[in-house]
């Protein structure tokens, strides 16, 4: 199974991912870390240099490039602004939802983030919230700790496949 982990920059994707991923002994990717490693520049020379325009197809065949296998996926904060990539994202999209409040609280000693640097937080919310919804399967409060975020992912898990 593949879970695909979607939200706001700062929302705890990688975090949250490499915690889920060590409880159900799935491999960890970071989709970002990902695109580095292929392109051999960091995310804001991409950006800096080709634009987000560029970045977002390398982001696209990042997806078409992931390993076989039971997969933990930390997205980047802006895969819903391409409509396509929801059909690559096969398996369970989990929209971690976080309090703009908090995010703020956590990006204040992360790096710039590129896009942050001409938009603020608020807006890119409010263009990509929507989204969010739209691509998600399953919406999870990541406002708490990221233990207590695994621990809802696992109960949705266990549920899920109680139902089945």
């Amino acid at each position: 199974m593949r879970i695909f982990l979607i939200g706001m920059p700062g929302s705890g994707k990688s975090t949250v991912g490499r915690k889920l991923s060590k409880a159900l002994n799935y491999t960890f990717v970071d989709l970002d870390g990902m695109i580095e490693k292929d392109a051999l520049m960091f995310i804001d020379d991409i950006f800096e240099k080709y634009g987000e325009k560029k970045f977002r197809e390398l982001e696209t065949e990042a997806l078409t490039k992931l390993p076989d296998g039971d997969l933990v996926v930390s997205c980047g904060g802006g895969i819903v602004t391409k409509k396509e990539n929801k059909a690559l994202m096969q398996g369970l999209k989990v929209y971690l939802d976080t309090d703009l409040d908090q995010i703020r609280q956590r990006l204040e000693n992360d790096y710039i983030r590129p896009l942050l640097k001409k938009k603020s937080l608020d807006q890119i919310y409010q263009e990509r919230y929507l989204k969010y919804v739209d691509f998600a399967d399953v919406m999870i409060s990541n406002d708490k700790s990221s233990e207590q975020t695994v621990q809802l992912i696992l109960e949705h898990l266990q549920q899920r496949k109680d139902r089945t």
